[in-house]
């Protein structure tokens, strides 16, 4: 069946943990895990949606992914950042903060044991990058296109799924995007606990002018969350 809504009105929770590792340069090209030692961070995410029947209203998901860094390292380039010089060889501790929030207005195209969403995320970066004392807030506001599919697999509680949020403008570019391999009780009886598991990519390739800072990263790493369905 073609719908454009849930059928019934429903709450889906998670919260889980993302093993993220950091790859790729900020500010004047300096290297996140040679140089300043921002490798690996021990990430928490949360998410709750709501889903209804009521015609051409969007359903709602909001989420919060904590993701953030810190390490000491050594420079191998001369730059200068938010008017503080920094030279080659010139040891450094830093902090990358690119924690954001997510509120996602989607709707449910397809319901026939396979679901198929779309809609807009605004995602809401409330972070900061720090070198030495030399602080940069960032601070960004991004309208991103929203997908998600998921595959029910017959009589087992089980699915796989993919979701993507993706952004490009003036040869800047966002995207984020996941794929796992759920678990569901199917008691009947609400609320319904499950498990999930999987891969979770964040890329960004941004000028200082849209995020505050220069960035060409990609942080990716597998994830594991519990979820709720009510």
């Amino acid at each position: 069946m073609m719908s454009a809504q849930a059928d019934f009105f429903g709450v889906d929770v998670g919260a889980g943990y993302w093993h993220a590792n950091f790859g790729g340069t900020v500010i004047a090209d300096v290297t996140l895990a040679d140089e300043l030692h921002l490798d690996t961070s021990n990430s928490t995410f949360v998410f709750v949606a709501f889903e209804h029947p009521v015609p051409l209203v969007p359903n709602i998901k909001l989420a919060h992914t904590r993701l953030k860094d810190s390490g000491a390292g050594r420079l191998a380039r001369d730059f200068t950042f938010n008017g503080q010089a920094f030279t080659t060889n010139q040891a450094v501790s830093s902090t990358i903060d690119l924690s954001h929030t997510d509120a996602t207005l989607y709707y449910e195209i397809i319901d026939i044991g396979m679901d198929l969403d779309v809609g807009l995320t605004g995602r809401f970066f409330q972070g900061e990058m720090l070198v030495n004392t030399t602080l940069e807030d960032i601070d960004a506001f991004l309208p991103m296109i929203y997908g998600r599919a998921r595959l029910g697999m017959p009589f087992t509680g089980s699915w796989v799924s993919g979701d993507i949020n993706y952004t490009g403008f003036g040869g800047n570019s966002v995207s984020d995007y996941r794929v796992s391999l759920g678990w569901e009780t199917a008691n009947f009886l609400l609320p319904e606990l499950g498990v999930e598991g999987g891969y979770r990519s964040f890329s960004i390739d941004a000028q200082a002018d849209n995020l505050d800072i220069k960035a060409d990263t990609k942080i990716d790493g597998w994830f594991f969350n519990l979820t709720g369905h009510f």
